[in-house]
């Protein structure tokens, strides 16, 4: 029986389906597990499909938390994937996990490219992560983000991080840091500096986005009942 630990499923433009465990202990996250049980990866995604029926959306987006971390990932994604367009979003310390998995796009989230900058704000080092990202780039399907984090993950930072992936010219996304519940202690970036480590990264990448771009079109709806 294929069993993976599920927080909860939210609904907008798309559907959210949630993780509840990490194994990095990032300084600045804000996720807080809600309704966890474990289910059948069958179920979940019979659930997921009839969202999809009800709401018209034709998307899934599964993060967490850290959803590599759930061992039978691989066996949900297939369910999905044969009707949905599945997104995976991951902190890429789980590479086997990933690579047994059917997905139409990844994001692999990248703190920083300076290790002691990552062990700063996960506690551990970001050498996995680096070579998923390598692993995954002749996929077509690698999305990276970072988030800018003033007076830690620094514009300057963000140009080093654009410079390593120049070499694949995979997508970027830039995000900027919203203070929650941490103690980080940093400020939140300013838009000019936001849209000036996206201009810094557009002369290393062809396709840069930022966290100014995003907006949802549909307000998430939770889904916390029993599935």
């Amino acid at each position: 029986m294929k069993h993976i630990q599920l927080s909860h499923i939210s609904v907008s433009d798309i559907i959210t389906v949630l993780t509840p465990t990490c194994n990095l202990r990032c300084r600045y996250c804000f996720f807080t597990p809600r309704n966890c049980r474990e289910y059948d990866a069958g179920r979940i995604a019979d659930r997921v499909l009839k969202i999809s029926s009800e709401e018209g959306t034709d998307r899934v987006l599964i993060a967490g938390g850290e959803p590599t971390l759930q061992r039978d990932l691989p066996e949900l994604t297939e369910a999905l994937s044969r009707d949905l367009h599945v997104t995976i979003s991951t902190n890429g310390t789980g590479w086997e996990i990933l690579r047994d998995s059917a997905f139409h796009e990844v994001h692999v989230d990248l703190k920083a490219l300076d290790d002691k900058k990552h062990l700063q704000l996960t506690g551990k080092s970001n050498q996995a992560v680096l070579e998923c990202i390598e692993k995954l780039t002749g996929s077509g399907k690698l999305e990276v983000s970072t988030v800018l984090v003033p007076g830690i993950v620094d514009v300057d930072e963000i140009e080093k991080i654009a410079e390593f992936l120049s070499e694949w010219d995979v997508p970027y996304r830039i995000t900027g840091y919203v203070g929650y519940n941490n103690s980080l202690g940093a400020r939140r970036p300013g838009d000019d500096e936001i849209l000036r480590a996206a201009e810094i990264s557009r002369k290393y990448l062809s396709s840069v986005s930022t966290s100014l771009d995003f907006r949802r079109h549909k307000r998430r709806r939770m889904v916390l009942d029993h599935i």
